[in-house]
């Protein structure tokens, strides 16, 4: 059975035991612990509810997440293509364990730590402050003016900055308030560097300001202020220092040099850190299942003298649990029973390995119910055909499938991980099979034209091709809408087992097999558009359909009171608008499926563009031959991956859509044992094993 059977569980123990209690129960790692205060009736107020504070932890988890982050930013985790394709967690032992939490001095590295991000932001604070004024001031380091001296004039103004060259005769004008002013352009240096020109957004073209110093009577230097302004003029504002502009650059170049040292050495040290990520990644792991304990600790209630502790427990892991826990708590007391009918069951899948990496799948749209069953061992005919044909590549399902079994080799002690590989090297092996059945080999690479007469992939390719998709494409058509026609009759099928398997008889003749009888006889009256139907076939189908349609309209409206109602509940589920299914839900839901035609055509026809491609290439003289090497394998390699990402996605839909539309309830909780595992780290399976 897919879904692991669960048991109600109940521990009570003494009230002085109960951090211990919560402790034993996380390092086994077995029981997902639910609140008691919502299970026990307590109308006298005798039980409380558990308090544990986590602000401790909380502290701990903080100096963590600053060293952590610290390296982060400075000192980032070098991955490979695969490593930050597939993250996975660290696997981790007992010893490092122990030494992450008890010898390792995490206050000392935290305080560390601190210092070196102080240091880190005060000087990045200054070396932007200092370049901010290089950026502004090094376009008139070659002015010859002391600052002491430009800042202490009595009766005239100098106001520096940047105007449009072809607004430098507006200033030549004698009208006010021009004409009491000089000026003069500055040349001889380069313009304003890229940092220095974000500020001159208000100049039209960067390129064509011009530097310029203007001298002004200070009664006017308002208005002349005000006039430059008209003329898209940006002053630059120079600050008070002793001695030229270019001395002040030559200082502050001093300056930046000096404060890079100092933040290179600082990132020097927090780089030294590198090796303890390890562990500090450890330590958040316990950290956090160590707060997880304190929450779990507030879903307890508590009396006087005992605690009562409430949660789910899979069968499988009942008498490991009873044995380790027992052994250490003899007095306590563990109570086992079902759970009720209404009760929220959390969900567990334990499936044989063949069929557990489409579990995968199942889980991102939602667990099953409890009650109900895991259409895990359903998904593997109709995902991996739906996979084959829309990928359908003999080229792209090698490289799938190398691609896959380095992924599963790099990634085995990761059971998740590793199972999404085996979907892909499933998924590869499919593509394999159906790209021969459809002629392609990296599109039409065999062709004479690319490789040359009587190549070995022409030879291969023709032996196994079956049905060209491109050149016939109405019989490929047809073949998808039959494929999504059984799809269809397959859900149906397994809604009804589903009903049976609760126990719901009426369900599965009503909202089945009716649907068994209609769809079917619609088929065979339908097709007589198209092509001769015999007789008897015919009327065999307008049988049928009357039978299946005569069922719905007197079950589908079964929930309503009014017998009149019924009826016309039952008329109008027949459509789809209310009921289990519907005619237009079927008819919409089998064209979906022309999608596996269309994938499989963009895959082949995106390869043999980039072939043709190629072999324009492949004539020219001395370089051809290595154009076209080069067209071809980025042109499939993008295509690969393009069409790798299409195939899943279109599949996952076909899945989700229109084949669990037809019989999967979802939205199960999953199974959450307290315990230290977690995405962050996993201890190596030979230091958890039972016994």
């Amino acid at each position: 059975m897919a879904i692991d059977p669960i048991k109600k569980l109940t521990i009570v123990s003494t009230i002085h035991s109960t951090s211990r209690v919560m402790r034993v129960v996380s390092s086994l790692g077995m029981i997902d612990v639910t609140d008691a205060g919502r299970l026990i009736a307590d109308e006298s107020g005798y039980f409380k509810t558990g308090r544990s504070s986590t602000e401790d932890t909380d502290d701990v988890l903080r100096k963590i997440d600053t060293i952590l982050n610290l390296l982060k930013t400075y000192a980032p985790e070098e991955q490979g293509f695969f490593e930050g394709l597939t993250p996975v967690p660290q696997l981790i032992t007992r010893e490092e364990l122990r030494y992450a939490t008890e010898d390792y001095d995490l206050d000392d590295r935290f305080r560390k730590a601190s210092e070196l991000d102080d240091i880190l932001r005060r000087n990045e604070r200054i070396k932007g402050e200092i370049e901010n004024s290089l950026s502004a001031l090094r376009p008139f380091s070659d002015i010859p003016f002391r600052m002491e001296d430009w800042h202490r004039r009595r009766r005239i103004d100098l106001i520096l900055g940047y105007i449009p060259e072809k607004k430098l005769g507006d200033l030549d004008r004698p009208s006010y308030p021009w004409k009491n002013t000089a000026w003069e352009t500055l040349t001889g240096a380069e313009g304003p560097d890229a940092a220095a020109a974000e500020g001159l957004r208000t100049v039209k073209n960067i390129k064509d300001a011009q530097r310029i110093v203007i001298a002004a009577l200070k009664d006017d230097s308002d208005e002349v202020k005000a006039g430059l302004a008209k003329l898209s003029f940006v002053e630059i504002t120079l600050p008070e220092f002793n001695g030229t502009i270019g001395d002040h650059v030559r200082e502050l170049e001093g300056d930046l040099a000096a404060v890079s040292a100092t933040i290179e050495e600082t990132i020097a040290q927090v780089r030294a850190l590198k090796p303890e990520r390890r562990t500090l990644t450890t330590l958040k792991a316990f950290w956090t299942a160590n707060k997880n304990e304190h929450l779990a600790v507030g879903k307890t209630v508590g009396g006087k003298w005992v605690n009562i502790l409430t949660g789910y427990i899979r069968e499988r892991d009942i008498a490991h649990f009873q044995e380790k826990f027992g052994s250490q708590f003899p007095e306590s007391v563990i109570i086992l029973e079902e759970p009720g009918e209404d009760e929220e069951v959390p969900v567990s899948l334990s499936l044989p390995k063949v069929f557990r990496p489409l579990s995968l799948l199942v889980e991102m749209f939602g667990l099953p119910p409890y009650k109900g069953f895991d259409p895990t061992p359903y998904l593997h005919i109709n995902f991996y055909l739906f996979f084959g044909i829309c990928f359908s590549d003999v080229g792209y399902g090698l490289m799938l499938i190398a691609a896959s079994l380095y992924l599963i080799s790099r990634t085995k002690q990761y059971e998740g991980v590793a199972d999404f590989g085996r979907i892909l090297l499933m998924g590869g092996i499919s593509t394999v099979i159906f790209g021969s059945l459809l002629g392609s080999w990296f599109g039409d690479l065999y062709q004479p034209k690319y490789l040359g007469e009587g190549n070995l992939l022409l030879r291969i390719q023709s032996v196994f091709a079956v049905l060209d998709p491109v050149s016939k494409t109405i019989p490929a058509l047809l073949i998808a809408l039959f494929i999504g026609v059984m799809n269809q009759f397959f859900g149906i099928a397994l809604k009804m087992y589903g009903s049976i398997r609760q126990g719901d008889w009426k369900s599965a003749l009503f909202d089945g097999f009716f649907w068994f009888l209609a769809l079917p006889g619609l088929l065979i009256i339908a097709s007589r558009i198209f092509v001769a139907t015999p007789v008897l076939v015919y009327r065999s189908g307008l049988i049928l359909f009357a039978a299946g349609a005569l069922g719905l309209i007197l079950t589908q409206g079964r929930e309503l009171k009014n017998p009149v109602a019924r009826i016309l509940g039952g008329i109008v589920s027949l459509y789809g608008i209310m009921g289990s299914y519907g005619i237009t839900a079927f008819i919409g839901d089998v064209l979906s499926y022309c999608r596996l035609l269309a994938l499989g055509l963009t895959t082949s026809i995106v390869g043999m563009t980039f072939n043709m491609l190629g072999g324009l290439l492949k004539d020219i003289p001395y370089v051809g031959i290595i154009l076209f090497i080069i067209v071809v394998v980025v042109g499939h390699l993008f295509n690969f991956l393009i069409s790798l990402l299409g195939a899943f996605v279109h599949s996952m839909r076909l899945i989700f859509v229109e084949f669990f539309g037809r019989f999967y309830d979802a939205g199960a909780r999953p199974f959450q044992a307290l315990g230290f595992d977690s995405p962050l780290c996993a201890m190596k399976k030979e230091d958890t094993s039972h016994g």
